[in-house]
């Protein structure tokens, strides 16, 4: 576990919600001895959000740009409708081979489809509608990632973005003017507050979630 999101407040949330299932405890100890960046993995509390949240909007169709080993994609799938589809992306041809071993052995793997490629060039060819779409990949593409998405996005409609508190440096002027991956999520978060036609809220979970919910 990473100490930036394991202190012991984070690690009392956890202990107070739901358990991971045996398949995504499995999943993060093999993540954790066999990728080169485990920190990227959801996570129990933010794994156990994005399962509720997929079953609280009744979900018939997830977009998921950045699947990584797949850890949050078998937490969104928990939530899907009876019938509905959930799409994720991954740059990484690699790690879209890996993930597909563990969707494999999820139930609902019928309904998940794992998508090699750079996700804005995949995007238009799906000809998605989705209800929910969760963005946890390539940070400087976040602002082109909501540009292209929020127009797909059913009213009423949510998007969530990982990591939009970037370490809590986007609290710091100097890296938001000299650091160009903190300098990006700043402008980003900058630009989802102020676009129209959406309500937003950005959470202090684990690295920072952002919420967006089309009108």
């Amino acid at each position: 576990m990473h100490p930036d999101w394991q202190d012991d407040l984070h690690q009392y949330c956890e202990k107070h919600s739901s358990p991971e299932p045996e398949l995504l405890q499995n999943l993060t100890a093999y993540t954790w001895r066999n990728t080169t960046n485990p920190r990227m993995l959801s996570g129990q509390l933010q794994g156990r959000f994005l399962s509720m949240i997929a079953a609280l909007t009744n979900a018939e169709c997830i977009l998921e740009i950045g699947t990584f080993t797949g850890y949050s994609a078998l937490c969104l799938a928990e939530g899907l409708m009876p019938g509905g589809e959930l799409h994720s992306i991954e740059a990484s041809a690699e790690m879209a081979w890996k993930a597909q071993q563990w969707v494999d052995k999820h139930r609902k793997k019928g309904q998940i489809t794992i998508h090699a490629g750079e996700a804005l060039k995949v995007i238009p060819g799906l000809r998605l509608h989705p209800d929910l779409i969760f963005v946890d990949a390539d940070k400087l593409q976040y602002s082109a990632y909501l540009d292209c998405c929020l127009p797909l996005l059913k009213p009423g409609g949510l998007m969530l973005f990982d990591n939009t508190l970037w370490s809590g440096r986007v609290l710091n002027n100097e890296d938001c003017l000299n650091d160009p991956d903190t300098r990006s999520m700043h402008l980003f978060n900058q630009k989802v507050a102020e676009t129209t036609g959406v309500d937003v809220v950005l959470l202090p979970l684990r690295d920072g979630l952002t919420m967006i919910r089309k009108k």
